[in-house]
């Protein structure tokens, strides 16, 4: 198989993030909350004790709302900050807690005490996935800095759920052997497994 070039990739990405880009908050907000709503009838979503989820940025599938929902679920919840070329993600309990970080994006503050490690990766545990572009064989594309990739590299073990909108979705998105597509990937209109 050929490999597609950088600045195609770059285009397939900049051509999905405009259709995510033009939808209004209001069907941004809409289509959100009934992502949320599949998401919560999964059952990797019900058994997880710990839940790693990202701060919406843009257009992204909004996760404000749910993240302040998850606060009261019981469940642990586990924000990203970015380091240097990677991620980590530390336990917050409230919204107060996150500051202009990476971009602009909202972070936790980073504290060993907090940090999702190996440890508390042996529970059941599923990260959200933000997604810039992806297919109908869950390949994905995010910004292109690899964050995410490295991340569920090293922790293999716990569940992922791609989150985007129906519109994100290309015929093929070309993967790399370093690309990690989610278990799972929600729109507002199908979860594809």
């Amino acid at each position: 198989m050929r490999e597609m070039g950088v600045s195609n990739k770059q285009e397939l990405r900049s051509r999905h993030l405009a259709y995510r880009d033009s939808l209004s908050l209001s069907e941004r907000k809409e289509k959100s909350t009934r992502i949320w709503e599949q998401l919560k009838g999964e059952k990797v979503y019900r058994e997880a004790v710990n839940i790693l989820v990202y701060m919406d940025y843009r257009s992204e599938v909004m996760t404000t709302g749910l993240v302040e929902e998850l606060f009261t679920s019981g469940k642990n919840v586990f924000a990203p900050k970015v380091e240097g070329m990677d991620i980590q993600f530390y336990q917050v309990k409230s919204m107060d807690e996150f500051a202009s970080g990476y971009q602009g994006i909202r972070e936790p503050e980073a504290n060993p005490d907090k940090l999702f490690d190996l440890q508390r990766a042996e529970e059941e545990s599923l990260i959200l996935v933000p997604l810039s572009v992806f297919d109908r064989k869950k390949g994905r594309m995010g910004y292109g800095k690899g964050f995410y990739d490295r991340y569920l590299a090293a922790f293999p073990m716990i569940h992922s759920a791609g989150l985007a909108f129906a519109c994100q979705m290309a015929a093929k998105v070309p993967v790399e052997a370093h690309d990690i597509r989610p278990d799972i990937i929600i729109t507002e209109k199908e979860i594809i497994r």
